[in-house]
C-alpha cells in the first residue's frame, strides 16, 4: 500500500480523527499507533510482519537482559546475540533472497523496509548497552509502537528510540500540533517527489539509464546530473512527507537532509545527506573502528572510513555496483583526510569565493558521476556510461538537446538554484508559512496536490529508497 494511494489516505484520515479524539489518553495513544502501524505493514508486506515482530520482541527482551545483568561478559554475549539476529535478518531477507531468488517460493515473506527497522532496533540495543539511555523501555507495546511506527518503517529516517519514546509517553493535544509546519512539509514532499522527481524520471533519466547506448556522452552527463537531483528530490520528498504526517500525530522527526549539494567536499556531503544513516554509521561503526585503530594514526582513520563505506555500500544492496559505489565514497572521504593540509594551503592562496565554487563544483561532479553506479546495477553498462562521458562528449549537440528537452533542463536549473539559494531563507520561509491562517495552508496543499496530479497523475510509484 503506497502512501499516496487512495486507500492509505482514507485510512489515515479516519485514523487521525480517532487519534485526535482518544490520543490524550496515554494508553489509547500507543495502542492506536501500534494497531494502525501493524495493519499498514500487513497490507504492505503480509507475512513479513512476523519478522518485524520477532525482531522487536527479541531485542526488547535482550535490552532488558543487558540492563539487568551485572556481568560484563553476559552483557557482551547478549549484545552479540542481538547483532547476529539483526545482521542475520538483513542477510536472509534481503541479500540471500536476491542471491538465491528465494522470493520465488510462496512461503518466503517479502520484508519491506527491513534495513531501516533493523538499524533502529539494533541501535536501541547498542544504546542500552552503552548506557546512552537511562533505562530500557519497560513496555513491549511502547517498543513495538516505536519499531513499527508507519512513517519510519519503509525508508526511515533512522530515528533513535531515545528520541522517539519520550514523545510517545508525553500527552497529546491538538493545541501542541504545529499544523502550519506539518502542511509545509507535506506540500514540500509532494512537490519534490510527484512534481520535480517524477518529471525528471519520466522525461529523461529513466530513458537514458535504461538504454544508454542510444544517447551521446553529453546526454549521459546530463542524465547523471539529473539523476543526482532526482534521488535527492525523491528521498528528501519522502522524508518531508513523513515528517508532516508524524507532526500531525505529535512527533518531531529530525531533518534527514540539509541541502547536501552545497557541500564543498564529500565529508561535508555526508554530514548533510541521509543524516540519520550517517549518524548511525558514525556512532556505532566508524567511531568504534577508528578508536580501535588509533595506533595507526591517520591511516587508522582511513581504514575505518573504507570499512564503514564498504559496509554502507553492501547495506544498500547485494549487487557489485553498490559495493563499488561505497568504495568510491570511502576513497573520496579518505582523500579528505589525507589531503587536509594540502587543501588548507590552496585555500590560503585562492580567493574564498573561488575556492568554495571550485570545491562545490568538483564535489557535485563526483557525486553525479559516482551516482551512475548507484543507479545502474549492471557494472559493465555503468562503466560504458562513464566512458561515454569522457570520450564522447558531443557538446556541440547541446542546442538541439535543449530544444527537445527544454523542460528537463528548466527543472534541473530551478532545482540547483533553489538548492543553493534556499539555505539562507529556508527557516524564515517556513516561519512565514506557519504564521499564515490555516485556510491558506489547506488551500495551498490542495493546489500542490492538484498540480502534482496534472504532472504525474500521483500514481503510487515506489520511492527509490523503498527497495533498501
Amino acid at each position: 500500500m503506497a502512501f499516496n494511494s487512495s486507500i492509505f489516505i482514507a485510512s489515515f484520515l479516519t485514523f487521525l480523527l480517532l487519534y485526535g479524539a482518544l490520543a490524550h489518553k496515554q494508553g489509547w495513544r500507543k495502542w492506536l499507533i501500534l494497531i494502525f502501524s501493524l495493519a499498514f505493514y500487513w497490507l504492505l508486506s503480509t507475512w513479513g510482519i512476523a519478522i518485524l515482530l520477532i525482531n522487536g520482541i527479541s531485542d526488547f527482551f535482550i535490552a532488558k537482559g543487558i540492563a539487568k545483568s551485572k556481568s560484563p561478559l553476559r552483557k557482551r554475549l547478549l549484545l552479540y546475540s542481538s547483532v547476529l539476529l539483526n545482521v542475520g535478518l538483513i542477510l536472509c531477507f534481503r541479500h540471500f533472497t536476491q542471491w538465491f531468488a528465494l522470493n520465488q517460493y510462496f512461503f518466503w515473506p517479502a520484508v519491506a523496509g527491513i534495513s531501516f527497522f533493523v538499524f533502529r532496533s539494533l541501535g536501541y540495543v547498542l544504546d542500552v548497552y552503552h548506557e546512552n539511555m537511562e533505562e530500557p523501555v519497560d513496555s513491549a507495546v511502547d517498543y513495538l509502537a516505536y519499531l513499527s511506527f508507519f512513517p519510519l518503517i519503509l525508508q526511515g529516517p533512522i530515528s533513535p528510540a531515545r528520541d522517539f519514546l519520550p514523545e510517545l509517553k508525553s500527552p497529546f493535544s491538538w493545541e501542541k500540533v504545529n499544523t502550519g509546519r506539518a502542511f509545509f512539509y507535506l506540500s514540500s514532499g509532494i512537490i519534490k517527489k510527484f512534481c520535480l522527481a517524477a518529471y525528471l524520471g519520466a522525461n529523461f533519466t529513466d530513458r537514458v539509464f535504461e538504454s544508454p547506448h542510444l544517447f551521446t556522452g553529453m546526454e549521459v552527463t546530463l542524465a547523471s546530473v539529473a539523476q543526482a537531483l532526482l534521488v535527492f528530490l525523491d528521498f528528501s520528498g519522502y522524508t518531508d512527507l513523513m515528517m508532516g504526517i508524524a507532526m500531525l500525530m505529535g512527533f518531531q522527526i529530525a531533518e534527514n537532509f540539509n541541502f547536501p549539494y552545497i557541500a564543498g567536499n564529500i565529508t561535508e556531503y555526508w554530514r548533510r545527506w541521509h543524516m540519520s544513516l550517517s549518524k548511525w554509521l558514525n556512532e556505532y561503526l566508524f567511531f568504534p573502528l577508528s578508536f580501535s585503530l588509533r595506533s595507526l594514526s591517520k591511516w587508522g582513520t582511513v581504514l575505518a572510513v573504507m570499512i564503514t563505506f564498504i559496509i554502507s555500500g553492501f547495506w544498500h544492496g547485494t549487487s557489485l555496483n553498490y559495493t563499488f559505489w561505497g568504495m568510491l565514497h570511502g576513497l573520496a572521504l579518505s582523500w579528505d583526510v589525507i589531503s587536509n593540509n594540502l587543501r588548507h594551503r590552496i585555500k590560503s592562496v585562492l580567493p574564498g569565493f573561488m575556492y568554495s565554487g571550485i570545491s562545490v563544483f568538483l564535489t557535485f561532479a563526483f557525486l553525479s558521476l559516482s551516482g551512475i553506479y548507484f543507479r545502474q546495477e549492471n557494472m559493465e553498462t555503468a562503466n560504458a556510461m562513464l566512458l561515454q562521458v569522457f570520450t564522447q562528449p558531443d557538446w556541440h549537440l547541446f542546442p538541439q538537446w535543449l530544444k527537445d528537452f527544454g523542460g528537463v533542463f528548466g527543472v534541473i536549473c530551478v532545482t540547483l538554484i533553489l538548492h543553493w539559494v534556499l539555505p539562507k531563507y529556508y527557516e524564515k520561509t517556513m516561519q512565514f508559512f506557519e504564521k499564515l491562517p490555516w485556510p491558506f495552508h489547506s488551500m495551498l496543499l490542495l493546489l500542490v496536490i492538484f498540480t502534482a496530479y496534472q504532472i504525474s497523475g500521483l500514481e503510487p510509484v515506489p520511492f527509490i529508497y523503498q527497495k533498501f
